[in-house]
């Protein structure tokens, strides 16, 4: 029989994807959470108490605003929520833990001092990675909130104007800030919060990670990648179009054309059982194939230059990933897929879909067109 581990997490489920994951229970500040004999335990303030014994998936909840009170001696020096911990783990005879790697130093040290054996575990739960069909539902709902956010804002690009080389929507200048603001609006009236939006037009597309800001190209380029996490679930939804007001040149297209059919080949590759270094493989030999290399021009990186997708989840970036290195896929694993293209004078395009990993392949989550040109 497999021996339980003892386990302990000192964080708020708002941040920690791994708290969350265990317990099902949102709480804003630092809480304590055990495993200890295969039993999940909580310990929380009086604020919290009514709540995580409604809401949180465990099974004991204690308070620990009495055993502070229990602690406390005349005279002596007040105990603080350390000393409950420990009085909770020498209660139950624990002298070793596993513990993530964001365990605080502070804590960290205070728990040696008291004498307790810590071990590291980075992924604190594995087992996250392969998602439940309950997971796989909450994704999809995810996504599903995302895509309906993309589509509003391309329909305010749809409705928008050319004058001049830029875009006008409502006779103004249609800008990042606007856009962004459009897309969120509408993922946020479905209960979904975008954070970091990205809608990044021309030579802004070039840097993955630019949210964009200003007043919006024509006829170039416009990153739209969107992330939004659900406030009911916590589960995230990750999208990425690039679409194109007004007409595209053959070098436009051809850079789509590429970067779509790499994406079309490595959904082609996934399944159980495959190393996601083959498929990042493929993808990047596909991009060089259209005649677009990855180099250094004047001391900045351009081309394809970033792996060809993560696993999604809690966290927007979870394992497995798919990039250089080794890491086979497995059934039950959600990882994006999105090949781009970056070069200062052109801008960036990147296309990125959500897969379900299956046996015999996998089973594509997002459901949105690829629409390039918008007229």
């Amino acid at each position: 029989m497999k021996k339980s581990i003892n386990r302990l997490i000192i964080a708020d489920s708002e941040k920690c994807a791994d708290l969350l994951w265990a317990t099902r229970f949102f709480v804003p500040d630092p809480v304590f959470y055990l495993e200890i004999a295969g039993k999940k335990i909580l310990i929380v303030s009086d604020l919290e108490i009514s709540r995580a014994k409604k809401e949180a998936r465990v099974h004991q909840v204690l308070s620990l605003n009495q055993y502070l009170n229990k602690l406390r001696r005349p005279g002596k020096k007040p105990p603080t929520s350390l000393d409950v911990l420990d009085t909770v783990l020498r209660e139950r005879r624990v002298k070793k833990l596993v513990v993530p790697s964001y365990l605080g130093i502070r804590e960290a040290n205070f728990l040696k001092k008291r004498g307790y054996h810590l071990e590291i575990q980075d992924p604190f739960y594995p087992e996250r990675a392969i998602k439940t069909q309950e997971e796989k539902k909450l994704i999809t709902a995810s996504l599903r909130a995302t895509e309906a956010g993309i589509s509003e804002g391309i329909k305010v690009l749809r409705a928008s104007r050319i004058k001049q080389d830029k875009i006008y929507y409502q006779g103004k200048p249609l800008t990042s800030e606007t856009l962004k603001g459009v897309i969120n609006c509408k993922m946020m009236s479905l209960g979904f919060v975008g954070h970091k939006t990205i809608v990044a037009g021309g030579k802004q597309g070039a840097d993955p990670h630019c949210t964009g800001y200003g007043p919006l190209p024509a006829h170039q380029p416009i990153v739209i990648d969107v992330f939004p996490r659900s406030e009911a679930s916590g589960y995230h939804g990750d999208i990425t179009r690039t679409v194109l007001k007004g007409k595209a040149s053959p070098l436009q297209k051809k850079m789509y054309l590429a970067v779509k059919t790499a994406q079309e080949k490595g959904i082609r590759m996934i399944r159980h059982g495959i190393d996601a270094a083959k498929v990042h493989g493929e993808v990047a030999a596909t991009l060089e194939s259209f005649g677009f290399k990855t180099e250094n021009r004047n001391g900045k990186p351009e081309g394809y230059i970033h792996s060809t997708g993560h696993g999604l989840g809690l966290d927007i970036h979870e394992f497995p990933r798919v990039s250089r290195l080794s890491e086979i896929l497995k059934q039950g694993h959600v990882v994006t897929v999105e090949p781009g293209l970056y070069y200062e004078k052109l801008g960036g395009i990147r296309i990125e879909d959500v897969v379900f990993v299956t046996r015999k392949g996998c089973e594509v989550l997002t459901k949105i067109p690829k629409i390039f040109v918008i007229l």
